[in-house]
């Protein structure tokens, strides 16, 4: 596809993956977060393996540069795309590159193809480019990650979400949810003011729990040892749903009760737990004990991916200081219907937006978030007044 007569965009083939990089380093510098703006050995395979990436550049073709590229994760089996990488050569900035690559994967995976339901992204809000490119594409914002990676400081990401025709029509029917989502679901109807949405559900009674000893885990990280567990403890495809996130660290507490597989990254603490093998909603009052191991070796980000009609988990996570960030409607296909979920993180950092760049459509979801914040941390101090 021409961008214009010195411009084309064409997949990525092995001899651009030093071009690729090179351009990596340029716009990020060396702490970029994702692997395959520092990895030629996994950008190479991304490159080759069409199953599950879509790889392109934007070339001048008058001097055989590479000005822009972008990386799509696809995962067939679920029907979604993940959008990473994008990146244009700061000498070629008012060429449209960005917004007219993410125009040619959109159309290509959700009309020509009609590969997936829905594609993703999370963009950094230092700056307001990138959002500006999504947004002109029509893509729905849904949220956001606060401090959820390490660059230069913490940043705040972003997260947008674009749909095939049909597949927000088509969500499963939820009468109620938890009503710490509703500020979410609130936020994206705004932006879609035909999405129907659910009622809240009325707030659980608080009930205190008998604290008993506190629980200890073992914490393995081993790549390859970690995701051959993860398969032989879930053998069924569907009991695996997070999209783009394999287990590489095992958490395990002592006594055996409960096995947590998770996704870390040492080089920003950012975590994810992705499946368990009892509902960490089990661990209740024990999840502080978890919080200061996953500190101890650099955690400092924790997120979950949360099916919104699991509200007793949803529940324990809110007493466990995770907050409601981002809603992803229509996320999952089953049964011909597509289930919403919502993410739930937890910053071992002070909370700091200062320097952020904030489009308009994303302050309603910036101001839940602070709001939701408040509450668990302010609004819950016990103020005792002396006698007399």
């Amino acid at each position: 596809m021409k961008i214009s007569n010195e411009i084309e965009i064409k997949k990525a083939i092995t001899e651009d993956v030093n071009q690729m990089l090179n351009l990596y380093r340029i716009v990020y510098g060396k702490r970029y977060p994702i692997s395959y703006g520092i990895d030629p050995d996994l950008l190479t395979a991304a490159i080759g393996n069409s199953e599950t990436h879509l790889c392109l550049v934007a070339k001048d073709i008058t001097k055989n540069i590479v000005t822009g590229a972008v990386i799509v994760e696809i995962d067939q089996y679920n029907k979604i795309g993940k959008i990473v990488g994008l990146v244009v050569n700061p000498k070629y900035k008012n060429k449209k590159i960005g917004q007219t690559i993410v125009q040619y994967v959109t159309t290509l995976l959700l009309e020509q193809h009609k590969l997936l339901n829905s594609l993703y992204a999370t963009t950094r809000m230092v700056e307001a480019g990138v959002q500006v490119i999504f947004l002109k594409n029509n893509y729905l914002p849904l949220g956001i990650f606060p401090n959820a990676h390490r660059l230069n400081q913490y940043e705040t990401v972003s997260l947008f979400a674009k749909y095939r025709s049909g597949i927000l029509e088509n969500r499963e029917s939820l009468p109620n949810v938890s009503k710490s989502l509703m500020p979410l679901y609130l936020s994206t109807k705004k932006l879609v003011p035909t999405l129907s949405i659910p009622k809240p559900l009325d707030e659980p009674s608080i009930t205190k729990l008998d604290i008993d000893q506190e629980w200890d885990f073992e914490i393995i990280q081993a790549t390859s040892y970690v995701y051959r567990k993860y398969l032989e403890r879930f053998p069924d495809m569907n009991d695996r749903f997070f999209p783009f996130h394999s287990p590489n660290m095992l958490i395990a507490d002592t006594t055996g009760r409960i096995e947590i597989f998770a996704y870390f990254s040492k080089s920003d603490g950012y975590c994810t737990l992705i499946q368990s093998t009892t509902p960490i909603s089990d661990l209740r009052t024990h999840l502080s004990s978890l919080y200061m191991q996953l500190d101890d070796i650099g955690v400092s980000y924790l997120e979950v991916l949360v099916n919104v009609k699991h509200s007793i988990f949803i529940d324990t996570l809110l007493r466990g200081q995770f907050l409601p960030c981002a809603l992803y409607p229509a996320m999952r296909e089953r049964n011909n219907l597509y289930e919403d979920y919502v993410v739930m993180s937890r910053s071992m950092e002070p909370l700091n937006f200062r320097g952020m760049a904030i489009l308009s459509p994303f302050k309603p979801f910036v101001d839940q978030y602070v709001d939701a914040w408040k509450k668990a941390n302010l609004d819950s101090i016990e103020v005792i007044y002396e006698k007399k």
